[in-house]
């Protein structure tokens, strides 16, 4: 019995611990990559996975642009040979001790790297790295240098590689756990874009509801919002998980940031561990654990997906999003058919741009028409068409605001996308009067039909 309660008391997050963690990381000062500082929270890095009885842990030095980085890799060895791995950073800007970023996420790194080599088994490898040079950007150097420079050192193993879950800006009181799912560019196919795949959101979703720590999907209160927006603007914001996406490897981020709640103090000389709260990393890291034991047992999945919605804590796949849109035509086609030939046309003519843009972008498409499919062909009175109109201008009004925060630098949707929303979103508003044309009593449908009466 009390064997059993060890076990289970070991696989546990322990906040205060990882408050430890991050505020002996945060002393250190400011400690960009190539820094002496840096290369002092590597070998605490390195240090403390030993302490938590990993079976192998490696120090990874790489070159980039002249400057020498460190990543920490620690493993735990599976019976199988897919791996997955579970990532945080280490280095700072400058001028930031990086209480928050990303000190804290390498504080669960290390408890969550503890709580895993507690557990008697697993089937895959987890490799639990510390990358370096996350934000190399800030040195004009290119971005996640260090999780770039770990995808080379992997080598052929890359293959074996199921998924990524990378543990970003966290331990904020303030602050939701959610994932962020961002679109990103892909380098191999420019114009294209990645983005975390259905199927893994979908695991981390179910791994962190059983641990007792549900993870919402972008944003506590804008979920539904958020999903759209991240495919129509070009976030500036990343984690470790861009390297991967963009070398075809499934990954995912969590933060517990977002947009209706952001950290106050990102990336400023005053994100110090006062900041950080036990309680809010001990709640991450328990999403993150059941998170990591959730990639041990789920099947493989491809490594694009990118067609999804996440709603009520499960993912609904693309076809059924297409599908979904298809059948909000119904109610204007059917009114269209009752009007004018020349209304009929108009809701041919929007069915046919609609069915192209939801084709190439679902989750914005199915999102800025669906209520308009559905009320328009049956009520024009304002308070239709203004709710009609009201996820089209939330979604605007998220991209201005990100934009004026200096988050978005950009737009996806191209020229082409952009024209058939208009004309779509336009010929949505045209062609119907609000009501079915009126029938006439059925005592006079049989007087008509049976022509006038003699005398």
């Amino acid at each position: 019995m009390s064997l059993a309660l060890g076990v289970v008391l070991a696989a546990a997050i322990d906040g205060e611990a990882a408050l430890r963690h991050a505020s002996a990381l945060a002393a250190l000062g400011p400690h960009p990559w190539g820094s002496t500082r840096n290369e002092a929270a590597a070998l605490y890095v390195a240090a403390q996975m030993r302490n938590a009885g990993l079976d192998a842990v490696e120090l990874q030095r790489f070159e980039r642009g002249g400057t020498v980085g460190t990543n920490v890799v620690g493993t735990l060895r599976g019976r199988g040979g897919e791996l997955i791995v579970i990532g945080a950073h280490h280095d700072t800007v400058p001028g930031s001790p990086g209480a928050y970023d990303d000190s804290a996420g390498v504080a669960l790194l290390l408890e969550v790297a503890r709580a895993l080599a507690a557990t008697p088994s697993r089937e895959r490898t987890v490799m639990l790295a510390s990358f370096d040079g996350e934000e190399a950007g800030a040195s004009g150097k290119g971005t996640t240098a260090g999780s770039r420079a770990f995808l080379e050192h992997l080598g052929p193993r890359t293959r074996d590689l199921v998924a990524a879950f990378v543990i970003e800006m966290c331990g904020w009181k303030g602050g939701t756990p959610v994932l962020h799912p961002i679109q990103y560019g892909d380098p191999r196919r420019p114009g294209l874009a990645v983005i975390a795949p259905g199927w893994l959101v979908a695991a981390a979703l179910d791994g962190s509801w059983r641990a007792g720590a549900p993870l919402g999907v972008g944003d506590p209160y804008l979920s539904w919002l958020y999903q759209p927006a991240v495919r129509s603007f070009r976030v500036r914001l990343y984690g470790d998980d861009l390297s991967l996406l963009q070398a075809g490897r499934p990954a995912l981020f969590a933060s517990d940031s977002s947009f209706s709640a952001f950290y106050p103090d990102y990336h400023k000389a005053t994100d110090t561990a006062e900041r950080l709260s036990a309680a809010a990393l001990g709640r991450m890291g328990q999403a993150v654990l059941g998170v990591a034991r959730a990639l041990d047992r789920v099947a493989r999945g491809p490594a694009e997906q990118p067609q999804w919605f996440a709603a009520f804590g499960h993912v609904v796949d693309g076809p059924w999003l297409v599908a979904l849109g298809l059948l909000s035509l119904l109610p204007g086609l059917y009114a269209g058919a009752r009007g004018t030939l020349l209304t009929l046309l108009e809701r041919l003519l929007e069915a046919g741009f609609f069915a192209v843009l939801l084709w190439w972008q679902p989750v914005p498409a199915l999102f800025v028409f669906l209520l308009a499919h559905l009320l328009l062909p049956h009520a024009r009175r304002p308070w239709a068409v203004l709710l009609s109109l009201l996820p089209l201008v939330a979604l605007l009004a998220m991209g201005v605001s990100a934009w004026l925060r200096g988050a978005v630098d950009g737009i996806w949707l191209t020229p082409t996308e952009l024209g058939l929303a208009a004309i779509a979103f336009a010929l949505a508003f045209t062609g119907l009067s609000g009501r079915p044309p009126a029938r006439q009593p059925y005592r006079e449908r049989l007087q008509r039909r049976a022509g006038p009466r003699r005398l």
